[in-house]
């Protein structure tokens, strides 16, 4: 038998992705960030491309001018001396810095520089003439190597290698680093974290002579509370053990820079150090207006996209029955075209993300008005594919647009997109509440607390409650007490 291969035609039903879609989707889903490094490399790659980029606030994303933001300054409320000060929001858990201007005499724009330090310059201008020259890049490069809890991430061995040091020298530079304030900076470990600032409180006050051995020895078990075990075994009594474990919780803290980020620091107006002061760039800024809400892409007014003149012009004359004798050639016209046409179709791109953005934070404003108007337990139940539905736009649509993508809302803060969509929100702020109205000797368990939210009409089962409560980094009821 021969088998003949024959080609029949047959009908097929398929989605035919065009280039421009899948590109379109591509910057869609760009965060911030990502955005820059695409135009950066357009610019590299396309020289039919220009860019005129505004000088915007970091912070609210309004044109600056003259250097300045003209509209961050209402967010502030200025104290007694003209100056301006740390403002926080710990709804969220976010922390900002904000500035008023002294509308006094005349502006000198000196005035908005923080006079405080970061961590980094505090440290160092701590250490002045006691350390030597020698020894100044070993503790300068113990520094740089803290994290942003205020712990060393690396050996003494790591480090002497590294410089090429003896061990010995550098042992010496941390221990003038573990000198400085705030206490406990350039501990290892927790138990040597609560060591030096117990060190720090014993040379100024007296300290509970057990709280050194149990930091150094039972920090297990006292996270545990198991009071009585630790008592037999170092020949003391439970309540001996539990005075000492009050005077640690009262006095020590695990994260020595928290401090320095609160400004407790004595006699410093300090920043918070350079991990935890990155300010997030919002996306879009929702704005409280006569009318109501609007909102506003950042990007619009950021990004001047426009063609090369000298390209339009060429492009122009490619087009033209005298294109040879304006010097183009063959080659010479299909290069134009290229970039022109690439010019084109990347603008294009950019309108398609900005007029998406737009859409989906005007149907924001349109469900979750009371939200922005009275707070975050006013946040209505709320899915993207509601939105999707609303808008005309399919859900993954949506997903990609809002990703990793930021709003200022008309208070202030600003807070991711998801967080317009999470409905556990409202719950954890009463959770939140309700556990900082407890009573220390006798905080909530989670079924309690499960049953305090029913009564608020929140119903939770106590899983539920729990997870909420440890994603708000509180501790269970036995360790709050």
């Amino acid at each position: 038998m021969i088998l003949d291969q024959l080609q029949l035609p047959s009908q097929q039903h398929g989605v035919n992705i065009s280039a421009k879609l899948i590109a379109s989707i591509t910057m869609l889903q760009y965060s911030a960030q990502e955005l820059e490094e695409a135009i950066a490399r357009e610019l590299a790659e396309n020289p039919a491309l220009e860019v005129e980029e505004v000088v915007q606030c970091q912070r609210c994303g309004t044109n600056l001018r003259g250097g300045l933001c003209p509209r961050c300054e209402q967010y502030t409320e200025p104290p007694g001396d003209g100056r301006g000060e740390i403002a926080g929001w710990d709804e969220y858990g976010d922390l900002r810095n904000a500035t008023a201007v002294n509308d006094d005499g005349d502006f000198d724009p000196l005035e908005l520089v923080c006079s405080g330090a970061t961590l980094y310059e505090y440290l160092l201008r701590q250490l002045g003439a006691t350390v030597s020259d020698e020894d100044y890049p070993i503790v300068e490069f113990l520094i740089g190597s803290l994290n942003s809890h205020g712990y060393l991430t690396i050996t003494v061995e790591e480090v002497a290698e590294e410089l090429s040091v003896a061990c010995e020298r550098v042992e010496a530079a941390l221990a003038l680093l573990q000198s400085l304030d705030p206490p406990g900076i350039g501990a290892r470990d927790l138990g040597e974290c609560l060591c030096l600032q117990l060190s720090h409180l014993s040379a100024r006050e007296e300290v509970s002579p057990l709280a050194a051995r149990l930091v150094a020895e039972y920090m297990r078990e006292l996270g545990e509370r198991r009071f009585a075990e630790i008592a037999r075994e170092i020949g003391a009594t439970a309540p001996e053990v539990m005075r000492a474990w009050q005077f640690i919780r009262s006095n020590l803290n695990p994260y020595p820079t928290h401090a320095f980020e609160s400004g407790d620091v004595p006699g410093q107006g300090l920043t918070l150090p350079a991990e935890r002061s990155m300010v997030v760039r919002p996306d879009v800024v929702i704005r409280s207006t006569v009318n109501g809400f609007e909102a506003e892409v950042v990007e619009m007014r950021r990004f001047n996209f426009s063609m090369s003149g000298m390209y339009r012009a060429l492009y122009r004359q490619s087009k033209s029955h005298h294109a040879s004798s304006a010097g183009l050639d063959e080659a010479g016209k299909q290069h134009v075209r290229e970039y022109v046409t690439r010019t084109r179709f990347f603008m294009s791109c950019m309108r398609q993300r900005w007029e998406t953005l737009s859409t989906i934070s005007n149907a924001l404003i349109h469900f979750q008005a009371e939200f922005l108007e009275k707070g975050v337990r006013c946040l209505k139940p709320l899915t993207r594919g509601q939105l999707a539905e609303h808008v005309g736009l399919h859900e993954s649509t949506v997903s990609r647009a809002t990703a990793g993508k930021y709003v200022l809302l008309p208070e202030g803060r600003t807070i991711a997109f998801d967080d317009f969509f999470d409905a556990s929100l409202a719950a954890k702020d009463y959770l939140r509440e309700l556990i900082a109205e407890e009573k220390a000797t006798r905080p909530f368990s989670d079924e309690a607390l499960a049953g305090r939210l029913d009564e608020m009409g929140i119903h939770l089962a106590r899983r539920t409650v729990a997870k909420y409560r440890e994603s708000l980094g509180i501790l269970p009821s036995r360790l709050r007490a």
